[in-house]
């Protein structure tokens, strides 16, 4: 029986800004070059550590895909690859021996790659098609996150989009700040409705 993320379609789009934003699934082995190339971009190495050489990634990324309790995607906008995510079953993750996890919960992994697009407002559209992908495609009723305390950026797309910080987690990797995002207040959240007004009651 498939699982909540093999059940994800393998595309996805949404506009906002006045762009398209979308998702892809991944493609190996033919997005390897690019992934390595983000995941050793001086922006990304110390969230991520997976600054490997390229066998050793492509390791990392072989047993990733076939992990059926995520499903990875490239990120795009105008159909141009400019980011990764992963998006996961919170009670099947790792995640889940840090909170009390709920059948249904949805998390993602948000790499921005593209060094282009870093810092430039890109994260709050990609929040909201992300959030908006995860809860048109499952029954969740809840998004959970675990950015990395030190991350200011997640900070303030946070409240705009309803993701509610429970308190600070003690990871191997890292302090994370563990978020909340319920479905009904997506949906009613300042962020979204800014993005689609009236079309989205």
């Amino acid at each position: 029986m498939p699982t909540i993320t093999q059940n994800l379609p393998d595309t996805f789009a949404a506009d906002a800004y006045e762009k398209t934003f979308g998702l892809r699934a991944v493609k190996y082995p033919e997005d390897m070059p690019m992934l390595y190339q983000w995941m050793h971009a001086e922006h990304v190495v110390e969230q991520w550590q997976l600054h490997l050489p390229m066998p050793q990634l492509q390791v990392h990324f072989e047993k990733m895909l076939a992990d059926d309790h995520q499903r990875l995607y490239i990120v795009l906008c105008e159909d141009m690859p400019i980011g990764y995510v992963e998006i996961y079953e919170g009670a099947r993750d790792r995640l889940s021996h840090y909170y009390k996890a709920e059948e249904n919960d949805m998390g993602w992994h948000l790499l921005l790659g593209d060094t282009a697009v870093v810092g430039k407002g890109y994260l709050k559209p990609i929040v909201m098609m992300l959030s908006k992908f995860v809860f048109e495609h499952t029954d969740a009723k809840k998004i959970v996150g675990e950015p990395d305390s030190k991350v200011e950026a997640y900070k303030w797309v946070a409240d705009g989009f309803a993701y509610q910080l429970q308190r600070l987690i003690d990871m191997p990797e890292k302090k994370a700040s563990l978020y909340f995002c319920n479905r009904d207040e997506f949906f009613e959240s300042s962020g979204y409705l800014k993005f689609y007004g009236a079309a989205a009651l």
